[in-house]
């Protein structure tokens, strides 16, 4: 076997209508689609894709992670601070990056992440 890439994340949501909420409204992700009666939403994030399920019985809310590429990550922080979602830890820097982690409304991570090359994927 050879893996090839990543096709999509998938979180596994207990909400969808408070997922759609911080991803969509908050993040400012527009949903690719939207289907099974709301309970599956697909995000196109390039290079990949972000898909939120509620009721699917493969994993259980709150339990993955995915790093979401910005330009400014300092800025996207304090603009999420304003609506209430506060970073779990300080502002971080390595060598190569800024970042800083926030929870969904199911306690999916997500790491608002600034690569100083500006490159992303």
């Amino acid at each position: 076997m050879h893996v090839l890439g990543i096709d999509f994340t998938f979180f596994a949501v207990s909400d969808m209508q408070k997922s759609l909420t911080f991803y969509r409204d908050l993040l400012g992700i527009p949903p690719a689609c939207l289907v099974h009666e709301g309970t599956w939403a697909e995000f196109e994030i390039n290079p990949g894709t972000l898909v939120l399920g509620q009721g699917y019985d493969f994993t259980q809310p709150g339990g993955g992670t995915v790093a979401l590429a910005v330009a400014d990550a300092k800025a996207a922080v304090d603009e999420l601070k304003q609506t209430g979602i506060h970073a779990l830890s300080p502002l971080g820097e390595s060598a190569v990056c800024f970042w800083a982690i926030v929870e969904d409304p199911d306690g999916n991570r997500v790491i608002i992440h600034q690569r100083k090359d500006k490159t992303v994927g």
